[in-house]
């Protein structure tokens, strides 16, 4: 079972999102991406499959995680992230129902220092690095702390993810522009619906 925050919270989240307007509006500082968030029912209540693209090759999926939401005592939620160790294997998951059903936990590894914090405020759901968090994520050869975040409300979806010099601070990578601005392009509540009953 999963408490009814994290149900609610889970409910607006999964669906595929676009941001195909600021892509078009603005395309040398943003991709166009899609994001698809569906529950995968066969595992410990809460989790679900994380699947990111590049509309120009919507096939392979260029980020794949599983996503386990757990209220905390302090009301929050905690997202734990997870890794797949062979992630070519489920690629494509999100619109294959037997794929997804195949996915076991022996298919993850943690990602340690990479949960996040999920608060519900009055205009929506806000997430940031679960505090104390150092998430060390390798771009170009180098190590860098990853600072993320993202606003949930209705059907927008904003991201921004950067990737920070763990020794002078200073941004090596990520939006120069601003936060990712998705709108929710298919809802797959139902989905929810029978998930963990």
């Amino acid at each position: 079972m999963i408490t009814p925050n994290v149900r609610r919270f889970l409910n607006l989240l999964c669906g595929e999102y676009s941001n195909q307007q600021q892509a078009f509006d603005n395309p040398p500082l943003y991709a166009h991406i899609f994001l698809r968030y569906r529950p995968l029912i066969q595992l410990h209540p809460g989790s679900i499959l994380l699947e990111q693209t590049y509309a120009v090759d919507p096939k392979h999926p260029y980020r794949l995680r599983m996503i386990r939401a757990e209220e905390q005592a302090s009301g929050a939620i905690k997202l734990w992230n997870h890794i797949f160790r062979d992630p070519e294997r489920f690629a494509g998951a999100t619109f294959d129902p037997q794929l997804r059903l195949a996915i076991q936990d022996s298919d993850l590894i943690s990602l340690d220092q990479c949960h996040y914090q999920v608060l519900e405020q009055p205009d929506g759901y806000h997430g940031a690095m679960e505090p104390g968090c150092k998430c060390i994520v390798q771009r170009n050869g180098r190590d860098t702390v990853l600072v993320s975040s993202f606003h949930l409300q209705g059907d927008s979806l904003a991201t921004l993810d950067r990737g920070h010099d763990p020794e002078t601070n200073e941004r090596c990578w990520g939006s120069v522009a601003g936060p990712f601005r998705f709108k929710r392009t298919e809802s797959w509540t139902a989905d929810m619906a029978s998930a963990w009953v």
